[in-house]
């Protein structure tokens, strides 16, 4: 492919994966409720940070309508995101209750105390792995 064909691609690629990602920030920050304002917040700034990406890179034709200070913004807000994200992974990890977090349809999680045998008849039929 000539040259432009691939710039017009990548960035016709990097504008989709955008989309995706604002479309999950949303969805992020309205789910976001639930948790206290500091992530709430966060949420938002994602959001905001990554529609800016969006905005800057909207009209681009080619890397050529794309100057440098507009690159390394939007590369730094990109950057934010990411670290934002993996904080709000953390705080969810570490103070959600893992109910809420599987919600109501995850299996039961059952224990079996080691010296009672469990009854395996009712796993005939399936294949195990190993």
């Amino acid at each position: 492919l000539p040259a432009p064909q691939v710039e017009a691609r990548t960035l016709a690629m990097l504008q989709g994966l955008l989309q995706q990602l604002h479309a999950a920030c949303s969805h992020l920050a309205a789910g976001a409720r639930a948790f206290p304002s500091s992530v709430q917040e966060t949420a938002g700034h994602v959001r905001h940070g990554v529609e800016g990406v969006q905005a800057s890179l909207a009209g681009a034709r080619s890397f050529q309508d794309l100057s440098g200070p507009v690159l390394a913004r939007s590369r730094d807000a990109v950057t934010r995101a990411q670290l934002s994200l993996e904080g709000l992974l953390e705080h969810v990890g570490q103070h959600t209750p893992l109910p809420w977090i599987l919600g109501p349809f995850a299996p039961a999680l059952v224990e079996y105390p080691e010296d009672v045998p469990v009854d395996m008849s009712k796993w005939e039929g399936c294949v195990t792995v190993g």
